[in-house]
């Protein structure tokens, strides 16, 4: 009984550690692109952000996610350019895209600083 049980919890252990690697390997797969301007991202911005400003998300976007199926994350001041940006994206193939409105958001959901 004593040997079942070790084995149980071998596999149980060895289960978790494969979930947990595979969850973090997908959210570091993860890109998190701030559509604002470089002045607004001096002023603070998510930590492990990168900067694409709305209007060359297009142009921008393939250098930091050239696989259509990244997932990606958008932020902005109000919500308005990430909208813009996410439509962008979705006319140019990307299909998993999650739109955070506002930095303050976006910090709280993926739970990461702001930093300065």
């Amino acid at each position: 009984m004593k040997i079942i049980r070790i084995v149980t919890l071998s596999i149980v252990l060895v289960l978790f550690a494969l979930s947990s690697f595979a969850a973090e390997k997908e959210s570091s797969a993860a890109v998190i692109v701030d559509v604002r301007s470089e002045a607004e991202w001096n002023e603070g911005h998510l930590e492990g952000a990168v900067l694409i400003p709305y209007d060359i998300i297009e142009q921008g976007i393939t250098a930091v996610a050239p696989d259509k199926s990244t997932k990606i994350y958008l932020y902005c001041r109000s919500g308005r350019r990430t909208a813009i940006a996410e439509e962008t994206l979705k006319k140019s193939g990307y299909r998993d895209l999650v739109n955070l409105g506002t930095l303050e958001n976006a910090a709280q959901v993926l739970q990461r600083p702001i930093v300065k």
